[in-house]
């Protein structure tokens, strides 16, 4: 039988939330964010994690496009998993880098070079380092730096934008990439049955910012982050490992049951 994301042991985790839910995804400015406030859906952007986190304590959970728990000596299987349930997108999910790199990021700041990460994750993965793993691996340390010395008193869990379409969209990911004008349609298209004020958030989101402050992109993860964050979720995988700092290696998506899972035993016969 596949392998595919189940509920979680966690009543947390898995019960539809009572609060606010905050969907956050990395930019060139810092971190853009996406919040349901009152009936309504609002936005903003932090230079840092700890002004996130400070301006969003009291919410019930973030979601955040990042990883969050580090593997010391091997790839992650939530990477592997979220990667296997995307098809041929897949390749969206790119693997995260190890905790040794991580750590040389935060020691050596901007004297940190990627050749040199490179190797160190050779030396404790056997496999490099993609260049676009290395260009969010300053994020990546922030917030473990964050959650390891000042956690914020919602619960943060690590989500992927794509797996969260594709189970919005009853399991089926989004072909097109959302580079282009095409593929935000179809994003928007499964934004709109979910969420009745995605629309007005993106625009004025668009408006707001730079693109180099605040890509499209950018805005579209945020806002089905926030989506997302209204549902009880799933872990991927179901019983996620910790890291040898305690944090938990797991993605988390919509708990909804794809369109075709009824299938899956015929299909494996």
């Amino acid at each position: 039988m596949t392998d595919h994301p189940r509920l979680a042991d966690d009543s947390r985790l898995t019960a539809e939330p009572t609060g606010r839910v905050v969907g956050v995804d990395g930019c060139a400015g810092g971190w853009f964010a996406v919040w349901i406030a009152g009936d309504g859906l609002q936005h903003g952007l932090y230079k840092t994690v700890r002004d996130l986190f400070a301006a969003h304590s009291d919410a019930d959970r973030l979601l955040v496009d990042i990883p969050i728990g580090l593997e010391s000596t091997g790839s992650r299987a939530c990477d592997r998993l979220a990667r296997q349930w995307l098809g041929a997108r897949g390749s969206s999910v790119f693997p995260a880098p190890c905790r040794a790199v991580v750590e040389y990021r935060q020691q050596a700041g901007e004297a940190a070079s990627y050749e040199r990460a490179n190797r160190l994750q050779r030396e404790q993965l056997d496999a490099g380092i993609s260049q676009q793993a290395w260009n969010i691996t300053e994020k990546i340390a922030a917030i473990d730096r964050s959650l390891r010395d000042a956690p914020p008193g919602a619960d943060v869990y690590e989500s992927h934008p794509e797996l969260c379409f594709a189970r919005l969209n009853r399991g089926y990911p989004i072909a097109h990439p959302k580079s282009g004008a095409i593929g935000r349609a179809a994003r928007f298209g499964v934004l709109g049955e979910w969420s009745d004020d995605w629309e007005p958030i993106y625009k004025d989101a668009c408006e707001e910012y730079r693109f180099n402050q605040v890509a499209r992109d950018d805005i579209v993860d945020a806002l089905v982050l926030c989506v997302a964050g209204q549902q009880p979720l799933a872990s991927v995988p179901a019983a996620p490992p910790v890291d040898d700092q305690e944090l938990p290696m797991r993605i988390v998506a919509p708990d909804i049951d794809p369109a075709w899972t009824q299938y899956i035993d015929l299909a494996e016969r």
